[in-house]
């Protein structure tokens, strides 16, 4: 016996309410997509179950932050063609970017090592160098260097070519070959002539300045010596001279009407007592003596008009007693002259 059914009730069952727009699964799905933070708003307030509500939540948050981080696109889509055909171009032959393709070997001879490696670079070649002189030195720092030879090289592996610089220092000349001797040029002979003329030879030779000094150690020089006669000049005739851009050439004068000295720092007067003192009429210049300071020569005839000559003659300091000291030139009065 199967029980009877349940008695139906004579009234229609109520209407279901009518859904919300806003809770369309369509819509729903939509904004997940376009609005990941609207769209998870609405699936928690539709009717979804727990599991689609939360799987739906994870998915959108994930897309959102794809969104969030991604490059955006370029503003030209040309701008982008270019860096992506580079690309391909570097995967074709086996590296990470395309080299380009020497067309002809560029000169770079006159200009400097640093600029020299990144020409050569830039036109596809790889570089070494070594020092064009015989000297045989590194160049660790290469805006200090500059091209004077260039010549291929074997090439490295991966098949790049490569340029070999022959290279000096900025400042010196470039030799002759690769491997010679850097052409240094000579100290030109200068004795005999003015002051005026010795310095337009030397400045032509390149040196930085021409410095007067006077050939007597007991004759000041006066403000213009530009007539005055060279007896001695320091480096010496036919020296070599190594980067005289940076170098003073030293000449010792004397009156166009005074004879040279036979050696350097020597006395036109020698003065032996150490009394003297006055006017040198020979050639117009002042000469102080030995005492005028109250102070007293060391002896031995040796006398320097001051400090700068006694340092030129190799002789300072000078202790008291020693030849050439006196207290002019003591200026501390510890009993030693010209140490500072």
């Amino acid at each position: 016996m199967y029980p009877p059914p349940p008695p139906q009730s004579p009234y229609p069952p109520p209407a279901a309410p009518a859904r919300a727009w806003w809770r369309h699964p369509a819509l729903a799905v939509a904004t997940l997509v376009v609005l990941p933070p609207v769209g998870i708003a609405l699936t928690w307030l539709g009717r979804w179950s727990r599991n689609r509500k939360i799987v739906a939540t994870v998915l959108s948050g994930l897309w959102f932050l794809v969104l969030l981080f991604a490059d955006p696109p370029p503003a030209d889509p040309a701008a982008d063609a270019e860096p992506r055909a580079t690309a391909s171009a570097g995967a074709a032959t086996g590296g990470p970017t395309a080299r380009p393709t020497p067309t002809g070997q560029p000169t770079f001879v006159g200009r400097s090592l640093d600029e020299a490696k990144s020409g050569a670079r830039t036109a596809g070649y790889d570089s070494v160098s070594h020092d064009a002189s015989d000297q045989d030195a590194a160049q660790w720092d290469a805006d200090g260097w500059k091209v004077c030879f260039q010549t291929p090289a074997d090439e490295q592996p991966g098949g790049r070519p490569v340029l070999d610089f022959g290279v000096v220092r900025i400042d010196a000349l470039c030799p002759a070959k690769d491997g010679d001797k850097v052409p240094w040029p000579k100290m030109p002979a200068v004795t005999g002539k003015t002051f005026d003329e010795a310095s337009q030879v030397l400045a032509r030779t390149g040196f930085r300045a021409s410095e007067p000094r006077s050939a007597y150690t007991d004759v000041t020089l006066p403000e213009d010596v530009a007539a005055w006669k060279v007896c001695f000049q320091d480096p010496r005739p036919a020296e070599e001279v190594q980067t005289p851009q940076y170098q003073t050439a030293y000449l010792s004068l004397t009156a166009p009407a005074t004879a040279c000295p036979p050696n350097p720092n020597t006395a036109l007067r020698p003065d032996t007592g150490g009394t003297a003192a006055g006017n040198d009429e020979a050639d117009g210049s002042t000469r102080d003596g030995g005492t005028t300071d109250g102070g007293t020569t060391g002896g031995g005839g040796v006398y320097y008009a001051n400090c700068a000559a006694a340092r030129a003659a190799h002789a300072a300091p000078i202790r008291s007693g020693e030849p050439g000291y006196r207290a002019a030139l003591d200026r501390d009065g510890d009993g030693v002259a010209c140490d500072r």
